[in-house]
């Protein structure tokens, strides 16, 4: 956690402007707020949002200088301010019977003063207190209440019956998936008397846990690029100290999710396949639905509340942001439920987090497949996964070539980051594309066939100097990898910059995989306890739930606010803790009477 107090606490030495401090206040403002609520509250009160495109008038120098600025990619684009006016008092002074209109001759005036002039760009909204709601009740959200309601009645039922039954009857198999005391069971259970082999995977629960910590850190800072902030200088400042790399090239963590997702796969499949007879791949079809089943039922849900009751949880002035969020789970939800939304209108994203969910699941069905085929061919399938490893990151590479795509720290700026990365080409068709995290995938399945084998010969890696120094360099080396992409970013040649998007992810992956293995091993005794805390393991069986809820309240927060957010330290230390105890809090319902019944009654139900 004190990634964020050495980046934030360092930002002071950058130069945010090039400017002097006279020509960088020179500029009109880049957000403007007026007081929402005073607003609405007149006899009359009309509140408009939107942005607006800056031109030259008669300061012509004065442009040239904002241009200049805005071509520094560590800045905000200054040619387009983003305001928020009540029109009837700050724009008193100008006739319109139109308000869009209206608040446009109104921010054009006010320009008028620096010598430019403003067109409006993009309207977000303009309304009185006598508005009707803009996106109002309807049958859509009634459905999904109703689904609610049969959901709380569901568990309401099942604990009942499971609180009520004879003990020495057999259980009902489709009632007690709904029982509120077996799920917490469930949650809370150390199945230390499992097979001592998956005990030693134990690091896995603490490593799950700490990268959802950096993701909810990384969603806390993106969501401040996206708010009316009143001192966005902070911001570009940051964004150009050297430790900033820390979050522009953090992403890659996400990868450590991807490796472990096709190492867990492939090794409980092996363990399961090592004493049955007959073709594996007749599992082939169970494995995919107990995926489906495992992640479906919470990831649609929470796209249904967002999709839903989200946009009535409060207003404001910036309330559209989180409005603007819902249309687009609406519009998207069916791509959702398919796991096709990273490919299916890229740009409106619906839940920012999710396009990992469609990666993970398109991933998983591969590395399935792969593990089945290859599972009674031990011999052929390290070989076999090595070579298709090294051909899906010269694939990458020639892909970041020929599409001229580049790595994410390449496109983590501030204006990019404001709009989610809308328009990037790289962010979507590389950094949330299947064929970007493939190598990361495979990686996770090869290692779980040479651990496989290490178990089954008896092979002691603790024992081994050479691995112990190995390991030990690896866990150095998760922030000096992450670290050398400020000197990466550097390196603005064509194929230089796709090596480095082919190397990236499958680089860390490689380091990620080596300190797995060590903790399995507990090379160090400390790390072990430390990834193996009992905490740990119930909040990573909460991590989907973990992983869906949060991006609501990082966004919720900034949407909420009625005047400009100060962006420092505190705020956005303040803004990441709010987020992680809301999300834990609002998480254990979740997993209890959502992810955990559901999951379990679809397997009732479809399998025996």
């Amino acid at each position: 956690m004190g990634a964020l107090w050495i980046w934030l606490a360092v930002v002071a030495m950058g130069d945010a402007a090039l400017l002097s401090d006279e020509e960088y206040y020179q500029m009109p403002k880049l957000f403007q707020l007026d007081d929402y609520d005073e607003c609405l509250a007149r006899p009359g009160g009309a509140f408009c949002v939107g942005s607006f495109e800056l031109a030259g008038r008669t300061n012509t120098h004065l442009m040239h200088l904002i241009t200049q600025y805005t071509d520094n990619r560590y800045h905000f684009n200054r040619s387009r301010i983003h305001r928020g006016l009540c029109v009837t008092t700050t724009c008193a002074h100008i006739d319109h019977a139109l308000l869009p209109r209206r608040f446009e001759a109104c921010v054009d005036n006010i320009t008028r003063s620096h010598g430019l002039e403003a067109h409006l760009y993009h309207l977000d909204y303009c309304e009185t207190a006598q508005s009707p709601p803009r996106m109002p009740i309807d049958e859509v959200d009634l459905g999904f209440l109703g689904l609610v309601m049969v959901i709380l009645a569901a568990n309401v039922i099942g604990t009942v019956y499971d609180l009520l039954r004879n003990p020495d009857n057999k259980p009902n198999r489709l009632l007690m998936p709904w029982s509120l005391r077996v799920n917490w069971n469930r949650l809370t259970a150390s199945y230390e008397d499992g097979d001592p082999r998956l005990n030693h995977l134990n690091p896995v629960h603490g490593m799950k846990c700490m990268t959802l910590i950096f993701v909810m850190l990384a969603h806390s800072v993106i969501v401040y690029h996206m708010a009316y902030i009143y001192n966005p200088q902070f911001l570009e400042i940051a964004s150009q100290n050297p430790m900033s790399t820390i979050l522009h090239n953090g992403s890659v963590i996400v990868q450590t999710f991807i490796t472990l997702s096709s190492f867990l796969l492939a090794y409980n499949l092996l363990l399961h396949l090592e004493n049955k007879q007959g073709s594996a791949l007749k599992l082939f079809p169970k494995v995919v639905f107990q995926r489906i089943a495992r992640i479906t039922p919470v990831h649609m849900f929470v796209v249904g509340v967002a999709a839903t009751w989200w946009r009535f949880a409060s207003s404001g002035p910036l309330w559209s942001m989180v409005e603007g969020e819902s249309a687009r789970c609406r519009a998207k939800w069916w791509a959702q439920a398919l796991y096709i939304h990273n490919f299916v209108k890229a740009d409106d994203k619906c839940l920012l987090q999710t396009w990992f969910l469609a990666v993970d699941m398109q991933l998983y069905i591969a590395v399935a497949l792969l593990t089945l085929s290859l599972a009674r061919r031990r011999a052929l399938a390290e070989r076999a996964l090595a070579a298709l490893l090294l051909l899906s990151v010269a694939a990458n590479f020639l892909v970041a070539y020929m599409w001229n795509l580049k790595p994410i720290l390449y496109v983590t700026y501030p204006e990019l980051m404001r709009h989610q990365y809308t328009g990037e080409p790289s962010f979507n068709w590389l950094y949330t594309a299947p064929w970007g995290s493939l190598p990361a995938s495979l990686l996770g399945l090869y290692a779980a066939f040479v651990y496989y084998r290490l178990q089954k010969d008896g092979v002691k890696l603790d024992e081994k100097l050479w691995y112990r120094l190995t390991y030990r360099l690896a866990i150095v080396g998760i922030p000096t990898w992450i670290m050398a992409g400020y000197v990466i970013q550097r390196a603005t040649s064509r194929p230089a910059v796709a090596l480095y998007a082919a190397l990236d992810r499958p680089v860390f992956a490689l380091i990620i995989v080596i300190c797995m293995i060590g903790f399995f091993y507990r090379i160090d005794a400390p790390i072990w306890r430390l990834l193996t805390w009992r905490g740990w393991q119930v909040l990573s069986r909460m991590s989907l739930s973990i992983l869906m809820v949060h991006w609501g309240f990082n966004l919720t927060q900034m949407a909420i606010k009625t005047t400009l957010s100060r962006a420092s330290i505190y705020e956005i230390g303040g803004h990441w803790f709010t987020t992680i105890f809301m999300t834990y809090l609002t998480s254990l319902p979740l997993h209890l009477l959502v992810e955990l019944p559901l999951q379990r009654f679809l397997q009732a139900l479809f399998t025996r």
